[in-house]
């Protein structure tokens, strides 16, 4: 089954400071995936952020990590920005990912996915779950339907075997 959504890996690392994180995303059309490393208190920060998201009207939040300044000198860029998209409270989430890297092996996309402020709140609550660093991944997606925790790494699907779509 492939759905619109975020899945999110997390194989241990320097917890429970850093984690080591693999991030893909769909919005049907486009795919994203980059693995990267953030401090473990992100996760909850960003998870506080979108369980109330939006506040008002017009309202937006941002997450970035890295830069795609080749004097910044980061390996990664990466950035999730929540966004109301009309006077009514209708809401997307931007995803930005690149690898700095140059060509042949540049890697970069930007899309959005567009979800009602409730299915933006239920990721929110996923990732505070998750920044406990007790699973070991989340799926969330658009509908809810595939929205969950991954408890064990051999649960874990194969790199191949992605659910987005």
């Amino acid at each position: 089954m492939k759905i619109i959504g975020i899945q999110i890996r997390r194989f241990p690392y320097e917890e429970p400071y850093l984690v080591n994180l693999v991030f893909s995303a769909s919005n049907g059309v486009l795919n994203g995936r980059l693995e990267y490393y953030c401090n473990a208190s992100d996760l909850k920060d960003i998870g506080k952020a979108l369980r109330s998201f939006p506040r008002k009207v017009p309202d937006e939040y941002s997450y970035e990590i890295g830069s795609t300044k080749p004097e910044d000198r980061f390996a990664y860029y990466f950035a999730i920005h929540a966004y109301t998209t009309d006077g009514s409270g209708h809401c997307a989430l931007q995803i930005v990912i690149d690898n700095n890297g140059k060509r042949p092996d540049e890697e970069a996309c930007r899309f959005s996915i567009k979800a009602e402020p409730s299915a933006i709140n239920r990721l929110g609550a996923l990732l505070i779950t998750f920044s406990k660093l007790k699973h070991h991944g989340i799926i969330w997606s658009v509908s809810g339907e595939a929205d969950c925790l991954i408890e064990n790494e051999k649960d874990l699907l194969d790199e191949n075997q992605d659910v987005l779509g």
